[in-house]
C-alpha cells in the first residue's frame, strides 16, 4: 500500500521537515500492515458488537458570575487594547 503523504499532511495541516517526508511513508506503510493483521486474528465465538447508548444527558444552565474583564487581562500573556491577543489559528489564503 502507497501512502500519499503530502495528501495526509495537507488533510491534518501538518508542515513536515524533508527528514519526516522521508522517514514516515515507510513508518505508515507499516503500522496499515500491522493493523490490516489485526482483522486475521480469531476472536471466538464472542458478540463482535455491542449496542452503545447514544443518547444525550443533557443538565440545566447554571449562571453563574463570571471574572471581572481587568482580572482577565491581568492573566493574559499579551493584550491589545481590552481584548486578550491569541495566535492567529487559521492561515489567510
Amino acid at each position: 500500500m502507497k501512502v500519499d503523504l503530502e495528501h495526509l499532511s495537507r488533510l491534518a495541516n501538518l508542515e513536515l521537515t524533508e527528514e519526516e517526508r522521508k522517514l514516515l511513508p515507510g513508518q505508515m506503510e507499516k503500522i496499515i500492515d500491522w493493523v490490516g493483521q489485526l482483522s486475521s486474528l480469531a476472536t471466538g465465538e464472542e458478540e463482535k458488537y455491542h449496542q452503545v447508548d447514544f443518547s444525550l444527558r443533557l443538565e440545566e444552565d447554571e449562571v453563574q458570575p463570571s471574572l471581572p474583564q481587568d482580572e482577565v487581562l491581568a492573566m493574559a500573556p499579551e493584550k491589545q487594547g481590552d481584548l486578550v491577543k491569541v495566535p492567529r489559528v487559521f492561515r489567510e489564503k
